[in-house]
């Protein structure tokens, strides 16, 4: 037999609760698939099973891994789950999300909103640390199309390891999934949820 955790947009503790809890409720020898879609995810929930002698495999296709892992004995309570919670990209402290509404900053003159959010993300690279993620919807999806002006900054901080999450009824209401350049398009349960583990949002 064969149960599936699907951690993929979540952020730690969340997978590693949701994990800990499938392995607990699991039978003797059963399998465990565990889907992860961010290396800090991976990272945690690999040292988590190492540390209760819980043998695994894994494997990666398009940026998805899949822990295997069979269950044996009942796992002992862990009293510091967020030990296990390094932050990807090297964050620390509050956990920082930036909602990007617009395709513009501010209200008032569209020229000069244009002008402020491309200098906003021109110097957000340079902050540290970097916001744990990005979400845009409404207009904001525009940002990561090919040929944005702010494209070349959305790519430097994501290979930095901020996640950038892109509104789905947003990006097909103004048509723009075959020009997406950056990011992953992601469902309403994935952005509140970001939203909702963050410490501080910013809305420029």
């Amino acid at each position: 037999m064969m149960k599936i955790v699907d951690t993929k947009g979540l952020k730690c503790p969340a997978p590693l609760i949701k994990t800990r809890q499938t392995l607990n409720e699991a039978a003797e020898g059963e399998s465990l698939h565990i889907i992860i879609d961010n290396p800090a995810s991976l990272s945690n929930i690999k040292r988590f099973l190492k540390d209760n002698n819980l043998g695994f495999s894994e494997k990666e296709e398009n940026g998805i891994w899949t822990i295997v892992v069979n269950r044996g004995e009942v796992l002992p309570p862990m009293e510091n789950i967020k030990d296990y919670c390094s932050v990807e990209g090297g964050h620390t402290g509050k956990k920082v999300v930036v909602a990007i509404t617009s395709d513009r900053m501010g209200e008032g003159d569209d020229e000069l909103g244009s002008k402020l959010i491309n200098s906003f993300f021109k110097v957000l690279p340079l902050i540290k640390p970097l916001p744990e993620a990005v979400v845009f919807y409404n207009s904001g999806v525009k940002l990561a199309v090919a040929g944005s002006p702010v494209l070349e900054f959305l790519k430097e901080i994501e290979t930095k390891g901020v996640q950038l999450y892109l509104c789905t009824t947003c990006v097909d209401f103004f048509s723009l999934k075959d020009s997406i350049s950056v990011g992953k398009i992601s469902d309403m349960y994935q952005i509140i949820n970001v939203l909702n583990e963050a410490d501080l949002i910013i809305r420029p």
